[in-house]
């Protein structure tokens, strides 16, 4: 029998990860493939090395073909929030009378928008609503069988740099895959991982990866706001070898500074006697508690300041006690502790988001599945239609 899943392509801050997989039973994921490549990763909108991002691409590609032995004709690759500009605009469409709304009047609509949200340097990539309404006032989620004399919509549109997909598509053609989906990925991980009745309120994604986080604002299939900053894991382990005076040029420090980061424990009691312990290869290090607690701190807080200021611009006053802040991606969410010590610092409570999936259920893996579950929804809605 014909394969009919998905092969999705992952760009991370500092991996790649390809991954071939089908829908299961009960929703749940068959894995036919998966492999991750690292990277140099990018900052301020460019890849640090065009050409070892192609060999990490290429060769996980290759890994995973040799694995599952399957063709990839056609790829669905996540974009990083660096790359994306968003559109929110809304639209209507008036019929001669009252009618019953079909799919075809919905794409219509979202066709609508399009063309006038294009510009220079970007690409539109895809659309999702806020919201639909009808003649009667009503906000829907999906207006299809109702019965109105028109149909509108608050619509969000995805732009994508086209320094983005021109190198993408330019990769994946030396791998001979002919067909390139963009997606962006704060829109998987809301869609895939956050229910659409918890997204009928506001909901604020905060992805922290190695030296890339982003920030985006969800409500319904929309996203309201986001924006990304050069801040993650790395910039922390960065601090602790230089306040804890470790060689940056040995890569024995990196892995110390790796080992110090997830040992942080926030919000638990500690003496000026307590210490952490890191086996290395020469033998154990101590380093203070408070000491390394204080320089994880002081790493993280500024970019949970911006966290802070960009939810008082982008959400209204009155729906602040209705916000869920989800916290994800492997820069701080492995940390022990870190939802209070986040509760401390913007006075909102975080939940950590990541897949409901059987051995891939951490937050550093939440891009790469929730990349899967959205294409696999959007293929079989193409093989319905057709």
């Amino acid at each position: 029998m014909a394969f009919k899943g998905v092969t999705v392509l992952d760009i991370g801050s500092s991996a790649v990860t390809v991954i071939v997989g089908d829908r299961g039973v009960n929703n749940t994921f068959l894995i036919k493939g998966q492999a991750s490549r690292a990277y140099d990763g990018f900052a301020e909108g460019q890849f640090y090395d065009e050409q070892k991002l192609a060999d990490a691409i290429i060769g996980a590609l290759q890994e995973v073909k040799n694995i599952c032995k399957i063709e990839t004709a056609e790829i669905y690759v996540s974009v990083p929030g660096v790359f994306i500009d968003i559109e929110n605009r809304k639209y209507k469409i008036t019929f001669d009378s009252p009618k019953k709304v079909k799919q075809k009047d919905v794409d219509y609509l979202f066709e609508l928008g399009r063309e006038k949200v294009e510009r220079e340097g970007y690409e539109v990539i895809d659309q999702g609503e806020v919201y639909f309404a009808l003649d009667d006032g009503r906000k829907v989620q999906d207006p299809v069988g109702i019965v109105s004399s028109l149909i509108g919509g608050a619509i969000t549109y995805f732009l994508c740099e086209k320094y983005f997909t021109d190198l993408m598509r330019k990769i994946l053609k030396l791998a001979k895959i002919k067909s390139v989906n963009f997606v962006y990925v704060g829109q998987a991980q809301a869609t895939s991982l956050i229910s659409r009745e918890e997204r009928e309120n506001f909901c604020l994604i905060v992805d922290v990866g190695y030296i890339t986080s982003e920030v985006s604002l969800h409500l319904g299939n929309g996203v309201l706001a986001e924006f990304s900053e050069d801040f993650g894991g790395g910039h922390v382990m960065t601090s602790i070898m230089r306040d804890i005076g470790l060689p940056k040029d040995d890569p024995e420090s990196w892995r110390v500074a790796e080992m110090l980061k997830r040992e942080v424990k926030f919000g638990y009691i500690t003496s000026d006697r307590s210490v952490y312990t890191v086996e290395t290869e020469t033998g154990i290090m101590k380093f203070s508690c408070d000491q390394v607690n204080d320089i994880v701190s002081t790493a993280i807080n500024p970019f949970w300041e911006s966290v802070k200021q960009f939810i008082e611009e982008s959400v209204p006053q009155n729906s602040l006690d209705l916000l869920k802040i989800y916290l994800t991606g492997g820069g701080l969410s492995l940390m022990k502790g870190i939802k209070l010590h986040i509760l401390d610092l913007i006075k909102m409570p975080v939940e950590i988001l990541s897949p409901s999936i059987p051995l891939h259920n951490r937050a550093d893996e939440s891009s790469s599945f929730a990349l899967l579950g959205y294409a696999l929804d959007k293929n079989a809605k193409k093989r319905r239609f057709w």
